[in-house]
């Protein structure tokens, strides 16, 4: 299969795959006890009320007929709908909580490659039987952990010890002050240095800390494994023997020969780990109140509000699909065995 072919059936699959997913989003959402209605006015609800709610909901049509409505509004209408209680747009709720998870996002994954490519180039620089297995146990360990185990953690650790806030993207007088400001991207850090406010940006970090941490230490675990496999096998080609032949120093060759080798499946790795890091970031923003599309995830379910759900899930899936497209087509592109 050529490049043209491959590229071209990856464009086709995608929008299958969100096309399923969101299908088993709106077959979970259904089987979930009770609805928007019950869960926002109670379940003595006078009878003639709930159902002009449900009506106004669209509730009260077949289970097929939703479905319908729910696919068309989505792929002919792009249209994400509106919450159950205040009517607001799903799409301008996720606008301005996507920021927080970007953020969140970010940071995670510096952490993670950070500390995944130091322990794996160790490993494989010294190759010692005491550090190879622990660290394939710190990889197993903190991969294997729930990632809001790994924040209750830090929680109770680092904030007693260090002072570390623990939840909120800011304290709360520099969210009346952001509220204030005439433009903003959404981006805290950002919002705070065009402003000129050093002191709201390091109000920012310190409480991105404990989060990032959490979720990167959770992703960590892979990286570490891929970094040390890959680094390890171009340890042992011709051109590094070479190298050491040339009286280069094994540092340097382990980052000059072995870590750059490694890129491409780092790269490859990090791709493949968006779904990981969204879904790590759900949890990670319940448990230090994060103000993302985790948190609005979680809040819809509790609400029951099938717009929320439905339309946080499905940018979620848009992400992952195209962050797996460009991942497919960078690696056919170097590497041509993946077409067959």
């Amino acid at each position: 299969m050529g490049l043209k072919e491959y590229v071209l059936s990856r464009l086709l699959l995608t929008p299958v795959m969100v096309f399923v997913l969101l299908s088993v989003v709106f077959v979970l959402m259904r089987v979930l006890p009770g609805d928007p209605i019950t869960m926002l006015e109670g379940k003595n609800i006078p009878e003639d009320v709930l159902a002009r709610r449900r009506a106004e909901l669209g509730l009260d049509k077949p289970l097929y007929q939703q479905y319908v409505d729910y696919i068309y509004s989505i792929f002919v209408k792009f249209d994400l709908g509106y919450t159950a209680l205040e009517r607001i747009p799903v799409s301008y709720l996720i606008a301005t909580r996507l920021p927080a998870t970007v953020e969140l996002a970010i940071a995670s994954s510096i952490v993670a490659v950070a500390i995944g490519v130091a322990l794996g180039v160790l490993t494989a620089r010294y190759q010692s039987a005491l550090v190879k297995t622990a660290v394939r146990v710190y990889s197993s360990v903190v991969y294997s952990i729930p990632v809001f185990y790994i924040g209750m953690l830090l929680q109770l650790v680092a904030s007693k010890s260090i002072g570390l806030p623990t939840t909120g993207r800011l304290s709360p007088v520099n969210m009346v002050v952001l509220d204030t400001l005439p433009f903003r991207t959404g981006f805290t850090l950002i919002d705070s240095i065009i402003a000129g406010r050093p002191d709201i940006a390091l109000d920012f970090l310190s409480h991105i800390v404990l989060p990032a941490t959490a979720l990167g230490l959770y992703l960590s675990g892979v990286f570490t494994r891929v970094t040390y496999l890959a680094v390890e096998d171009s340890m042992s080609q011709e051109y590094v023997r070479a190298a050491r032949s040339r009286g280069i120093r094994e540092w340097g060759v382990v980052l000059r020969y072995g870590l750059r080798n490694a890129l491409i499946p780092l790269l490859t790795m990090g791709g493949l780990q968006i779904a990981a890091l969204l879904g790590g970031a759900v949890l990670t923003e319940t448990t230090f109140n994060w103000d993302g599309l985790g948190l609005l995830v979680y809040e819809g379910i509790l609400k029951r509000d099938y717009a929320i759900v439905q339309g946080t899930v499905t940018i979620y899936a848009v992400i992952v699909a195209l962050v797996s497209l460009l991942v497919d087509i960078t690696y056919a592109y170097v590497d041509p065995r993946v077409r067959y």
